[in-house]
């Protein structure tokens, strides 16, 4: 099977199966906000710095301190943009978001200090840009709560302190503080909302996705699934010349189980068999259900003899355990056919390869692990035998 190492769990609700693909779905959709905020930002605080007439605000006295307190958020605007647009980033999406958020935090919240006299319409005017501001800075915390506190905590927590130390108590400053909070309140509310549904539509998406490819009963890759990774590989193979190898697996006398002791049972040591397989491959190794009682495994990078090495190992896994199935206890063997493949020749001969070599295990005594190299290799290993 296909297993991937992932990052801790940013969502107790989606699969560990599924955390790697939704960590990917995740950095696409900060990219898109990112890029989105970035000219959002560079238009709007462009904007704000040369209108001041139009606002009825002019303090030409301030005009470049405003510039400085607005200069790191059009810096963060302009280096995710150049980021995106020449396909060089300097570092993940989520990073420059912050980076932006935080930035308008200290810029808005400055400029607050800077023209608050208490009643002036210069202090209103600003008031009203941090209402605008707390909601967007909500919306660029794509990753909920462990973004709140980092954009809203840290940066209200300084402006705090700088507050206190001029002489304005909160009784003065909660009047113009008010809105601003229940705006930050009802952007959180929105982006914990947002994060809600794309986590739902990842998980929909996810779960077709998945009943597409795998089969049911086992979990494993389906045919039409593993017809995708074969495709995918033989085309790596034949561009790198990197060698894999195809193991197909067929369990010996799986009808005597199922007239024995029913099909329920029968699935039962299906299930097993797939857990079996599963726990013995790597993780860039694909395992599928073929069709039937029948198995197929995929080895990127591996050589004849690693892929002999590996059946051997698949195969006493079940040789050398019985299954159980309530009260039963059911052995259960399995035959192998093994093949390599180097990009050369197509992936139906190396299926067939396979194929004839399982053949050979069968006709040979069953339990046994049968190889036959690609023509195309100046060395043919002989077929191993194994009891």
């Amino acid at each position: 099977m296909v297993r991937l190492s992932v990052p801790k769990p940013p969502y107790k609700k989606v699969p560990p199966k599924w955390l790697a693909a939704y960590e990917a779905h995740i950095r696409t959709v900060e990219l898109q906000v990112a890029v989105v905020a970035a000219w959002v930002l560079l238009i709007t605080v462009i904007f704000y710095q040369f209108t001041h007439e139009l606002r009825l605000a002019q303090r030409p006295d301030l005009w470049l301190t405003e510039l400085g307190f607005r200069i790191p958020v059009l810096l963060t605007a302009l280096l995710t943009l150049t980021s995106h647009y020449l396909r060089k980033p300097l570092c993940q999406s989520r990073y420059l978001l912050r980076a932006m958020g935080l930035s308008v935090m200290a810029m808005i919240l400055a400029l607050f200090l800077l023209h608050y006299n208490g009643q002036s319409a210069d202090t209103y005017q600003i008031t009203n840009g941090i209402v605008i501001s707390f909601f967007g800075v909500a919306i660029l915390s794509v990753r909920g709560s462990r973004e709140w506190w980092l954009m809203f905590a840290l940066p209200l927590a300084i402006f705090a302190l700088v507050a206190r130390a001029q002489g304005l108590t909160l009784r003065l400053l909660l009047p113009f503080m008010f809105d601003p909070l229940v705006m930050m309140a009802i952007g959180i509310v929105m982006s914990e909302a947002l994060r809600q549904l794309r986590a739902g539509e990842f998980l929909a998406r996810q779960e077709l996705r998945e009943q597409a490819t795998t089969d049911q009963l086992t979990g494993l890759l389906n045919r039409r699934a593993m017809d995708h990774f074969l495709e995918k590989e033989y085309a790596r193979a034949k561009r790198h010349g990197v060698p894999f190898c195809l193991i197909l697996g067929d369990l010996d006398h799986f009808k005597r189980v199922n007239d024995g002791y029913g099909h329920n049972v029968g699935d039962i040591v299906l299930q097993e068999t797939a857990r079996r397989l599963g726990s013995a491959m790597r993780a860039q190794d694909a395992l599928c259900r073929w069709g039937g009682e029948e198995i197929l495994m995929l080895l990127p990078e591996t050589d004849l003899d690693g892929a002999i090495h590996l059946a051997e190992k698949v195969r006493l896994s079940l040789a050398n355990e019985p299954m159980l199935a309530g009260e039963d206890s059911i052995p259960q063997t399995i035959s192998l056919g093994v093949t390599n493949c180097h990009g050369r020749d197509g992936i139906e001969s190396a299926i067939k390869r396979a194929d004839d070599a399982l053949y050979q295990a069968k006709e040979n005594g069953r339990n046994r692990t049968e190889a036959i190299a690609s023509p195309y290799f100046e060395h043919v290993l002989s077929a191993h035998q194994s009891f």
